[in-house]
């Protein structure tokens, strides 16, 4: 079986280079996990299937068996970057539920990696950024922006004061013109009806 064994911190990474992984490896896969968990220095293993295509049921089984090995041992087998068919079988299998998965070595040695630098880093960071005062032209334009937007607020409301008065003249103009046009149409009737009696007197 073709791979190549680096170490990254305290982990052994066993590089599966095989397009298949299946039966015709099982046998040698077993021999290295054995004698890489009989090494004090190589407990911890990440097995890397980036080059696997494709695996079968044997394939499957050395997985669980470098698993078992490995717990044995007081170690750990990760498994890492594992194509979509081999997730797959692991799922309907249950499989993925007990073995170590993980999508890269990346993922893995963020996780196993110190962070208390990191973390106090960004905290001494976010705190300086907090507590450095801002410079006085700052402060004038954000004193200048509010000033303005109490102005257009202002404004806003002188603007809608204005339409209630024009509104309120405009509906004043219209009842006046609804009077005069009443006015008017009254007007013609109480004339033929003063036209009416003069007529009749002057008959008598």
């Amino acid at each position: 079986m073709k791979h190549s064994v680096s170490s990254r911190k305290d982990l052994t990474i066993l590089k599966i280079e095989e397009a298949v992984f299946d039966v015709r490896h099982a046998a040698d896969f077993r021999t290295i996990i054995e004698e890489r968990l009989n090494n004090e220095n190589d407990k911890n293993l990440i097995i890397d299937f980036s080059h696997v295509k494709a695996i079968d049921s044997s394939g499957i089984s050395s997985m669980l068996m470098a698993h078992q090995q490995a717990n044995q041992s007081e170690g750990l087998a990760i498994f890492v970057s594992l194509c979509q068919q081999m997730k797959d079988l692991l799922k309907i299998s249950g499989l993925d539920r007990q073995l170590y998965i993980f999508t890269s070595i990346n993922e893995v040695m963020t996780l196993i990696e110190p962070s208390g630098k990191g973390r106090k880093s960004s905290r001494k960071r976010h705190k300086n950024k907090s507590e450095t005062p801002l410079p006085n032209e700052d402060i004038e334009r954000i004193a200048a922006a509010n000033f303005k937007e109490d102005d257009i607020i202002d404004d806003e409301e002188d603007a809608i004061d204005n339409d209630d008065i024009e509104s309120d003249r405009h509906d004043e103009k219209n009842d006046a013109e609804d009077v005069k046009t009443k006015k008017k149409r009254g007007r013609p009737k109480k004339v033929a009806s003063d036209k009416k009696n003069t007529s009749d007197k002057r008959t008598g």
